[in-house]
């Protein structure tokens, strides 16, 4: 969710409100409603993908770029674990089992996952932070494939997706690298839209057209017949076709991305805001996610006759809760220099 911050160069502000609105997507696919699900898991965490292999070059060494991904990514994974590791111990010294909270959370930095499994062993997940981790590797696999022949560029990028897919089955290995063995297709596509954007803008508006509209199409009908898309898991839902489903959600958010921009400033300037310190959103989302109980929140305060005894009204006070608080701590940070520094972000 970050992208090479130290590039000094114009922001593309509708680039910024395609990473806000899917990283508020990304808050709202952590509710487990599946009628929201089956609309955000469409995009929200591909485009991240996508975006990041937009903006992916060869400008720098292999050793060079994978330092500052670990700068940008790791060092952020490490500092939200560190709060989560020393408030969960607080929550567990509340509930008894502090030392039990301490190593559990100390795990789950560890091993990197995502989600929790219990086969071949229990691996407790840290969480959306799994993204940081697939992110550093998709990036670390795309570069290095950058230095190949297109051939063997093609050949090995869907060698690393059908080899993520396939090993997730039989074991989840350390630290998301699965999954970012299946970010790097998506990491390419937005590699390729980049390296071709000038023949895409030179088609012809019949074409142009006819492209968006089938387009949203695609997306529709993805949204119509999802099953499942969970690249935390590297599910692939119905596989290629899915594949082709969300490249074309990715295409038509930044597409309303780019509308928001150019029409609906008042709107477009706040999502840039978030999309633009994403990073520091996600990794007040985590803690907030892993820590806070809302739905026990939203029962007492049903119980106290606060909220009516039903589930949208819960829904709808949870999903408030959260955005003010996960939107709202992030907005405070970014302007803490000591946190923009640690997070990499320009002055």
């Amino acid at each position: 969710m970050t992208e090479t911050q130290q590039v000094k160069k114009p922001r593309l502000q509708y680039v910024d409100i395609a990473r806000g609105i899917a990283m508020i997507c990304i808050i709202l696919g952590h509710l487990g409603n599946p009628s929201i699900n089956r609309v955000v898991f469409t995009f929200h965490v591909p485009i991240f993908f996508f975006i990041t292999g937009y903006f992916t070059s060869t400008k720098r060494s292999l050793p060079e770029f994978t330092k500052n991904k670990a700068r940008t990514l790791l060092v952020p994974y490490a500092m939200a674990c560190l709060v989560i590791i020393i408030l969960g111990t607080l929550l567990g010294l509340h509930y008894g089992n502090a030392a039990d909270a301490f190593k559990g959370w100390i795990y789950a930095s560890i091993y990197g996952a995502g989600d929790s499994y219990t086969v071949p062993f229990y691996i407790k997940g840290i969480g959306a932070i799994w993204f940081l981790w697939a992110t550093f590797w998709g990036s670390v696999f795309l570069r290095i494939s950058l230095d190949f022949n297109k051939y063997t560029r093609v050949f090995s990028i869907f060698a690393l997706f059908a080899l993520g897919c396939y090993t997730r089955r039989l074991f989840w290995f350390p630290l998301s690298i699965q999954a970012g063995a299946c970010a790097t297709l998506f990491m390419y596509m937005g590699y390729l839209l980049r390296q071709n954007k000038d023949t895409l803008l030179a088609l012809p508006k019949e074409a142009k057209v006819f492209s968006t509209v089938l387009a949203f199409v695609t997306w529709f009908s993805f949204m119509k017949n999802f099953q499942s898309f969970w690249l935390v898991h590297c599910d692939i839902g119905r596989g290629m076709v899915d594949v082709l489903g969300c490249i074309c959600a990715c295409a038509c958010v930044i597409m309303i991305s780019k509308f928001i921009d150019d029409r609906m400033s008042f709107i477009g300037r706040p999502l840039a805001c978030f999309g633009r310190y994403s990073l520091l959103v996600l990794c007040v989302h985590i803690i907030e996610l892993d820590l806070f109980p809302w739905w026990r929140v939203a029962w007492k305060l049903v119980q106290h006759g606060v909220l009516p005894a039903n589930y949208i009204s819960q829904l709808l006070f949870i999903i408030a809760g959260k955005l003010v608080i996960d939107l709202g701590l992030a907005f405070i940070l970014s302007r803490i220099p000591l946190a923009r520094k640690a997070f990499g972000f320009r002055n």
